[in-house]
């Protein structure tokens, strides 16, 4: 997005805008030989590692590691978007900034940003009609006894959505807004003989908003006995509920200060949460977790309580979403709810003070399994066969350990018989995978990341000592480095030419998020040794012996081919091609060692 807005004008901006003072109002901040340090307001932390460097403009935490610039700090901290970030900060600074157009037209840019003002406009009819309209008293009453307040209604942007089959068609066409993009956006229905009515109609109306807080769709609850229960905006362009929370951006910075998050099931049970004080609750959209879900989540935590519904599906969802989550890295735990009850009804009756009680207790995943596998009977070793991959899948030794340990008193079962038969479970895995093709790759794995580790320091290096880019170009060539990631941030290297000095701060808002924070780890990192370019020929070396070893490998799989099939031509040129390599592949990699080795002494 930071082609909207002329780019000398972003980087006046950032340079009138002294990252520790911004920080500072934020963050509490204390000098550290020459950076600051404070504690992340991105994630809970007991040791504080969150760091800003006041001579490289940037941040970066060592506990999460997300990093950097002044503009991505206010977009994270304030919710906003970078041109939103680069107007506070103009204005802050006195700067005044040019509004150009918008993105161009039919691109998926503008097509977003049309979605989300036509949703907001919407959002906003729905949100008057239950607030003013008559027609809605229904809705009102139906929120009122279910203990819903006029403020928590206004923080969710609840609506109504009324009974006719044109209300909402005729509201679009008196803002000219096309019919065919609300039909796109799942707002209107084309009949089958092309006439248009309302998607929604006599619903509680649901704004479903992304993590930035942009409505993207909306979900409607029926007041009567009508069917569905429930409808919700199909798939857009802006909208997938399978990589959508409900309340996310409400709750971000709650799950950020209090260091976990409440995944609940529906919209009901997160407004009751909200309204009780427990702001860190979000909900799966009446769905069972994804994996796109559980990513979107880690950007903010690795600490989750499941607190679905205690009825037998919610029961069923829980354990899917347990083994989900433990595969992509979270600690998880789980509310178990007294009487069979939603999380809606017992923070009603119970209050939130109860509410984090029960969380204070929620169980363990091992405990929680075992107890829903204990219930459906058998013995001790067709419940420990039920858990084994949950504790093979365990991060850390001693946190398998502590497993372990859990494990076999619950199942009155010796801590030696629960960890040899894990060892078995392993092993007898292990065995699914120990083939030709697997240990070759394996091996393959192992070369790779030596190169993608020379890869990383190379390029760490080059960011302090540019000076060395162009040599370093015209040995590795086009190949290097093969991670996305790394190449975008080296070709901005290139583009510095062979400066004194880059100014990295200034390439961030043309990097992604990975790649932003990518290159804020590099440059906070400590880079190894006392004359750190001494190391950059022994890298060249590596990755330049990898390309060999790599072409090596396959021209030997293409030399057993042409053996397979009897072509002799083609296994004599292999051969050729294979005694070229050996004999010139040891002086390239010395002559490659004396060549930077004496751009280093002239230096």
């Amino acid at each position: 997005m930071g082609g909207l807005i002329p780019a000398d004008v972003v980087e006046s901006v950032r340079l009138a805008t002294d990252i520790v003072q911004l920080i500072g109002e934020y963050v509490r901040l204390e000098k550290k030989g020459k950076n600051y340090v404070g504690s992340c307001p991105f994630h809970q932390e007991r040791d504080p590692s969150f760091t800003v460097s006041p001579d490289k403009q940037i941040f970066y935490c060592f506990g999460c590691g997300i990093g950097g610039n002044v503009f991505k700090f206010l977009m994270l901290q304030e919710n906003l978007t970078f041109p939103e970030a680069v107007y506070r900060l103009a204005d802050r600074a006195g700067i005044t900034v040019p509004r150009p157009g918008g993105p161009r037209e039919g691109s998926r840019a503008w097509l977003e940003e049309q979605a989300w003002e036509i949703n907001a406009m919407v959002r906003d009819f729905y949100h008057h009609f239950l607030i003013h309209r008559p027609e809605a008293r229904e809705a009102r009453s139906y929120l009122e006894r279910r203990g819903v307040s006029r403020h928590t209604q206004g923080i969710f942007q609840l609506g109504y959505a009324p009974p006719g089959w044109d209300a909402l068609l005729q509201f679009l066409a008196s803002r000219n807004y096309p019919s065919h993009r609300a039909v796109e956006l799942g707002l209107l229905i084309r009949g089958e003989r092309g006439k248009l009515y309302d998607r929604f109609r006599n619903r509680l109306i649901f704004p479903i908003c992304n993590a930035q807080g942009r409505v993207v769709g909306f979900g409607g609850r029926v007041l009567d006995d009508s069917q569905p229960k429930y409808l919700n905006t199909p798939e857009t362009i802006v909208f997938n509920k399978g990589q959508l929370l409900f309340g996310l951006h409400l709750a971000r910075a709650a799950i950020r200060e209090q260091g976990y998050a409440i995944i609940m099931e529906g919209y009901m049970d997160v407004i009751t949460a909200h309204q009780h004080g427990i702001h860190n609750a979000v909900a799966s959209l009446g769905t069972s977790l994804t994996a796109e879900q559980g990513h979107l989540l880690s950007r903010y935590t690795k600490d989750v309580v499941i607190a679905y519904d205690a009825d037998t599906a919610g029961i069923a969802a829980t354990i899917r979403g347990l083994d989900l989550l433990q595969q992509l890295g979270f600690r998880v735990r789980v509310v178990t709810i007294p009487e069979g009850k939603d999380p809606d009804e017992y923070i009603k009756q119970h209050g939130g003070e109860k509410w984090r009680q029960l969380v204070e207790t929620a169980a363990s995943l091992l405990d929680y399994k075992l107890s829903q596998a204990a219930k459906k009977g058998g013995d001790a070793a067709s419940l420990l066969a039920q858990v084994l991959p949950n504790l093979a899948a365990m991060p850390g030794e001693a946190e398998r350990e502590e497993g372990i340990k859990r494990v076999a008193a619950r199942l009155s079962l010796s801590w030696e018989a629960v960890r040899d038969a894990l060892q078995r479970f392993s092993r007898d895995s292990g065995k699914k995978w120990l083939n030709p093709d697997k240990i070759a790759k394996n091996k393959h794995n192992i070369i790779a990341s030596a190169r993608n580790k020379a890869e990383l320091l190379l390029v760490q290096l080059l960011l302090h000592y540019p000076g060395y880019v162009r040599e370093v170009s015209r040995q590795l060539g086009e190949s290097f480095p093969r991670d996305p990631g790394l190449r975008q941030i080296y070709q901005f290297i290139c583009r510095e030419g062979e400066a004194v000095r880059v100014d990295p701060a200034a390439w961030m808002h043309e990097l992604d998020e990975e790649e932003q924070h990518l290159l804020s780890q590099l440059l906070m990192e400590k880079i190894p040794g006392d004359d750190p370019v001494k190391i950059i020929p022994d890298l060249v070396c590596t990755i330049q012996r990898n390309n060999i070893q790599e072409k090596r490998e396959r021209l030997v799989q293409e030399l057993a081919e042409a053996e397979r099939i009897g072509d002799q031509g083609r296994v004599a040129r292999i051969l050729s091609d294979l005694q070229s390599l050996l004999q010139t592949g040891k002086p390239l990699l010395e002559r490659g060692n004396e060549q930077i080795g004496g751009r280093i002494e002239q230096t």
